[in-house]
């Protein structure tokens, strides 16, 4: 395939315009963290199954592990709270 000149190449402002907002309405955050290779691997094979980018199941992986955990704790205060009451019960 034949290289385009720069000179043939035109500038889409409005196209830039419209991509740049769209991808300020995206909250990501670049970070470099380390992970195991044995890890990452399961991560990437899993996604290539999936069909999506593993960066992006990586991070339902820990979105959904966030959540679950958040539920979790709030199961353990109520339980926490209940129990604080049946003691009470049993006291008076």
């Amino acid at each position: 395939m034949k290289q385009p000149k720069i000179s043939d190449l035109k500038l889409d402002r409005s196209g830039t315009r419209r991509m740049r907002s769209q991808m300020a309405k995206v909250q990501k955050v670049k970070i470099t963290i380390n992970l195991d290779s044995d890890i990452l691997s399961d991560v990437r094979q899993i996604s290539a199954k999936r069909g999506t980018p593993y960066q992006t199941y990586l991070n339902q992986l820990i979105r959904e592990t966030l959540s679950r955990r958040k539920q979790d704790e709030s199961r353990l205060d109520r339980l926490e709270r209940e129990l604080a009451v049946i003691k009470k019960k049993l006291v008076a």
